[in-house]
């Protein structure tokens, strides 16, 4: 008798043959439990007789409605139906990137299958086209958006955070998660650990290292006034950069808010709100700490002056490959790309 399907999932994640990352390794987690009860519900299957029809049919039938009025694809479904046949976040069914996510998981499963003399020399997932995807890029403020946005005055918080975004073009969670002992004033410097647990170093430019003395100045004179804040920056395990009053740890969603807020006290990327979003007349802010990476690493790429090499760019992004780079963050302009072609000489 061969084992489970939620034993093959725990044993997969377990040898990790492909050696994905934890955060990685719990999404694979959940689309093969999906994968599971669709076979079992739909199919009558499992994951050691699963075809390639079977699985294209899955992949199919994430491309589906679900909501209120779920595509007939979806209905016989037990995960689906027991989650209320959720959606994408862009519309009917999930997205080709999500639904590329799902295919990586469905390889890694069968990638073990491959591995294990144990197991059958199956995987249906041979001739699986991946779901296209079309990249469409976030809003990006330009130049002189940037330049208003660290101009705008605020709250002292959101004035280090915006400088500290586009100065130091991290993500999201590393902002939350900074506390003092990483940010060594003296030597320019702060310490981040970031993607799956790597540490990195970022020097603190000028106006960035200004902002933070400033902020900790103020700060200081506020820990005088809320002993919870005091209390938390005398610990080093809870001497967080970014805290409320109560000394309490600012979270990712909150950077988030902070960052929007400034947008809209800037006129930064104003748009009209829809109900239950922050807004003022009636009109939030698409700025987000992501937009600030995009930003950063557009104005480095076609600086007019002294552009910056795009593997330069990737390498501050701290990305894996320089096409990332390229495709989501940093195009270039179709002037500078016209340029080079009339600009060629062989002499």
């Amino acid at each position: 008798m061969g084992l489970t399907n939620d034993q093959l999932i725990c044993e997969a994640v377990e040898c990790n043959h492909a050696g994905v990352g934890p955060s990685t390794l719990e999404r694979y987690q959940d689309h093969l439990v999906h994968f599971a009860q669709y076979l079992a519900s739909v199919h009558k299957s499992d994951f050691y007789k699963a075809n390639k029809k079977q699985l294209r049919l899955f992949m199919g039938h994430l491309e589906k409605q679900g909501g209120h009025n779920p595509d007939p694809a979806r209905l016989r479904c037990e995960w689906c139906k027991a989650r209320g046949y959720p959606d994408g976040r862009e519309g009917p069914g999930w997205s080709a990137s999500y639904r590329k996510s799902y295919l990586s998981a469905l390889r890694f499963l069968y990638r073990h299958f491959q591995a294990d003399d144990e197991l059958p020399d199956i995987d249906p997932t041979v001739l699986e086209s991946s779901p296209k995807v079309i990249v469409k890029r976030g809003y990006t403020p330009n130049k002189e958006e940037v330049e208003r946005l660290l101009k705008t005055d605020g709250p002292p918080r959101a004035v280090l955070l915006v400088h500290w975004l586009f100065y130091a073009p991290s993500r999201r969670k590393t902002y939350a998660d900074a506390r003092w002992p990483d940010i060594d004033l003296d030597a320019a410097e702060w310490e981040v650990v970031g993607k799956n647990g790597k540490v990195d170093i970022f020097p603190l430019a000028p106006p960035l290292l200004r902002a933070f003395r400033i902020y900790r100045r103020w700060q200081l004179s506020e820990a005088e006034r809320h002993p919870a804040m005091r209390d938390a920056l005398g610990d080093p395990d809870t001497a967080y950069v970014l805290m409320t009053s109560s000394g309490r740890k600012t979270s990712p969603s909150t950077v988030t808010k902070i960052a929007t807020w400034h947008g809209i006290r800037a006129g930064v990327g104003l748009k009209k709100a829809t109900p239950g979003i922050d807004a003022v007349n009636g009109m939030t802010s698409r700025v987000t700490p992501h937009c600030f990476r995009r930003a950063w690493a557009t104005i480095a790429l076609n600086d007019e002056k002294d552009p910056t090499p795009i593997d330069v760019v990737s390498e501050v992004l701290r990305h894996k490959e320089i096409a990332t780079t390229r495709r989501h963050y940093a195009p270039t302009k179709s002037d500078r790309a016209k340029a080079a072609i009339v600009g060629m000489r062989l002499t």
